[in-house]
């Protein structure tokens, strides 16, 4: 039975504006993940996704098709009051400009939902910088996912008082999964099973991940497996891996989700995103919530939920030996796997749906 905690009296006066999330494709990684979170405990989650993973003359389409949807509904759904979106930078931003403008030029509450990993370098490569800030101080409120980027938005102008951190949201397993997870079977190899959930571009590190295995591929023999999903590039990756040998330490699963991903969290027993900037992952949040220790590196909030020595490894963007050092680290040390773990699972407790929706609530309460 579906447990509420945002129920319909709001929910029916709140529109998510993001991308696609009720789908089994490639569509808008975290954010999907966040709204489909969202929508186990809404009493009927209104959403107008305005993004899809497609060619670009099918994106403009898509994203037009729906803002004529979202004006159907700001003229003729008297119970709308919020409209709240979610955006990423680039091009992402600018689409979610216009939901914005037109959702203020009814008259409507907006809330603008900060989940952009890449939001300083665009910003700071941006000639029209004033817009970008007009148009957020333009929005009634802006939720920023960590301490580290509310600094960065008051500094470039971003009224404080305006601006909320909410916590990511990541939903938990049950107990009974926890304690079937194979983290709690020390015989089963190798011992040290890592997992990487993300885009495979440069920016998540993956790349830098699979040179450090290439390198000490020697060392991981039998006592170390990788298993990592995500899209794009996927034939270079599974050239890589085919002209390295490497296939006896990692495994290549595709465009991840649903099922397969929950196979692959119970599997893991440690993760790693090695990325370059970022929010604060879902990804990162997910293990932790399966009692997983996590590599990865000081940007966006990141540190916020992993400390170094306490529940992971923190390394330097782009810095490989650091790489090695820490999957060393949980080679020489399996003990610390399971110790690491338990610290993640007592972190990441307030970032589950009864602290953040029921945060997130007072927000709606707030506005209406």
């Amino acid at each position: 039975m579906k447990r509420i905690i945002i129920g319909k009296s709001i929910a029916n006066k709140v529109m998510m504006v993001s991308v696609i999330f009720r789908t089994t494709k490639p569509c808008g990684g975290g954010v999907s993940t966040v709204l489909e979170c969202y929508d186990r405990y809404f009493d009927g989650l209104r959403h107008i996704p305005t993004w899809k993973y497609t060619n670009p003359l099918n994106k403009a389409w898509y994203f037009f098709y729906h803002w004529v949807e979202l004006v159907f509904l700001l003229i003729f759904d008297r119970r709308l009051k919020i409209v709240h979106i979610h955006t990423a930078a680039g091009s992402s931003f600018k689409r979610k400009m216009i939901m914005a403008k037109t959702a203020r030029t009814f008259g409507k509450k907006v809330i603008l939902h900060m989940h952009a990993a890449d939001f300083v370098e665009f910003y700071e490569t941006a000639s029209d910088k004033d817009k970008i800030i007009n148009n957020i101080k333009a929005c009634d409120i802006l939720i920023v996912l960590s301490p580290q980027w509310k600094d960065f938005f008051v500094k470039i102008g971003i009224g404080e008082k305006n601006i909320i951190i909410l916590n990511n949201i990541v939903t938990p397993p049950s107990e009974e999964v926890l304690k079937k997870r194979i983290i709690q079977s020390p015989n089963i190899q190798p011992q040290l099973r890592f997992l990487f959930l993300g885009w495979l571009g440069k920016r998540k590190g993956i790349w830098d991940l699979l040179d450090v295995i290439v390198t000490h591929h020697e060392n991981l023999k039998g006592r170390f497996m990788l298993r990592f999903g995500g899209n794009e590039f996927e034939n270079e990756i599974k050239k890589l891996i085919k002209d390295n040998n490497l296939e006896d330490v990692v495994q290549f699963e595709g465009w991840v989700n649903g099922e397969k991903k929950v196979e692959l969290l119970e599997w893991a027993n440690c993760f790693i995103l090695p990325s370059y900037n970022e929010g604060l992952p879902i990804s990162i949040l997910e293990a932790m919530s399966y009692g997983m220790p996590v590599v990865s590196t000081p940007v966006g909030g990141i540190t916020e939920v992993v400390k170094n020595g306490e529940n992971g490894v923190i390394v330097e963007p782009g810095n490989k030996e650091q790489i090695w050092n820490a999957l060393k680290h949980y080679l020489d040390n399996p003990e610390a796997i399971a110790v690491e773990g338990r610290k993640s699972l007592d972190i990441v407790r307030s970032y589950t749906p009864d602290f953040v929706l029921n945060d997130l609530k007072k927000i709606y309460e707030d506005l209406l």
